[in-house]
């Protein structure tokens, strides 16, 4: 009896799960329900909301925008023949339209109370040259994107934003879970309010910021802005200028091709960086912890245990690196 009802409980978790998913717009298995096509000859801009579900935009090589509309009640994919296509659409303003080389797709949902009443949601998929700017918001869901050159702002207040093959000037935000950016090159600002802030593999400035989590940016060429209140950060690659600060963990550091600066702060843990060819640089040592730990060479200023300030190698580059909540470890490395 007591396997049968866990197993019961499993499958009710598993079906609940199941159903949040679909109405996301994470679940897309099927053909849409509903599909919409623009011929695009040029560099376009695409404009997409919903508050109805989630938003996925990816590329094909083609001059064409396709959108795909998946339109769901009590998590079942709605056909476009089946009867229940119209009351479930009464509840929706849609918007599939082209204006110039601007492709719009808006879906908001008429009332709150339509989604606990009937169920229902619609997720899109959108499908675009890869030269296409993009302006994509959801409070319905997440926000997927993949492949797209331009300009960009993505916005989830419903769920996660995940960025990958993207490149241009950038902005995303999160306040629904997490932001991730994979494989990006150009300027990039990315915040979360509710999650972490991951950045893989980019070329270019990157911005994060992260009160819901910590913060990650990893094989960064370029400079780095990163802070978190609520979590740790982790900053790695080629860059000439690190900011890295956290009131809610440790700070992490390991750079290559320093020229500018390195600042990093922690009121929530210890401080560690890792700089190559540090010792050779020209560096103008500010270091204050609980103890600090760096090795000197031709240093002139003051060492003490918690406290380290002055110039090596005749001084140039500022290293910043303060901890309350930590020690502070400074290390080179060939």
């Amino acid at each position: 009896m007591m396997k049968t009802r866990k197993n019961l409980k499993l499958y009710v978790m598993m079906a609940m799960l199941t159903a949040v998913l679909s109405l996301n717009g994470w679940a897309k298995d099927g053909q849409p329900t509903i599909t919409k096509t623009f011929d695009l000859n040029e560099p376009g801009m695409l404009k997409a909301a919903s508050s109805g579900g989630g938003v996925s935009v990816k590329t094909h090589n083609r001059t064409q925008v396709e959108i795909q509309a998946f339109v769901r009640k009590n998590g079942r994919l709605l056909s476009p023949s089946d009867r229940d296509l119209d009351e479930v659409l009464e509840d929706f303003d849609i918007d599939f339209s082209k204006s110039g080389s601007t492709i719009t797709a808006v879906v908001k949902r008429k009332s709150r109370m339509s989604f606990w009443r009937n169920n229902v949601g619609i997720s899109l998929t959108i499908i675009v040259p890869e030269k296409m700017s993009c302006d994509v918001s959801s409070s319905g869901g997440g926000v997927k994107i993949s492949g797209v050159q331009g300009t960009h702002n993505f916005a989830s207040s419903g769920g996660s934003v995940k960025l990958e093959n993207t490149s241009g000037t950038t902005k995303a935000s999160s306040s629904g879970g997490g932001v991730k950016a994979t494989k990006h090159i150009g300027d990039i600002r990315l915040s979360s309010s509710g999650g972490g802030v991951t950045v893989e593999d980019a070329r270019g400035s990157v911005y994060a910021r992260s009160s819901g989590g910590g913060v990650s940016l990893e094989n960064i060429k370029g400079d780095a802005d990163a802070s978190s209140s609520g979590g740790g950060v982790r900053v790695s690659g080629e860059l000439s200028a690190v900011k890295a600060t956290s009131s809610g963990g440790s700070v992490r550091v390991n750079t290559s091709k320093l020229t500018d600066k390195l600042h990093l702060q922690s009121s929530g843990g210890g401080v560690s960086a890792v700089i190559h060819g540090g010792n050779k640089l020209g560096l103008d040592l500010d270091l204050r912890a609980g103890k600090v730990s760096v090795e000197l060479n031709n240093f002139n200023g003051t060492s003490e245990k918690n406290r380290v300030k002055g110039a090596m190698n005749g001084g140039g580059i500022p290293v910043y690196a303060h901890a309350s909540g930590g020690n502070v470890t400074i290390s080179w490395e060939d």
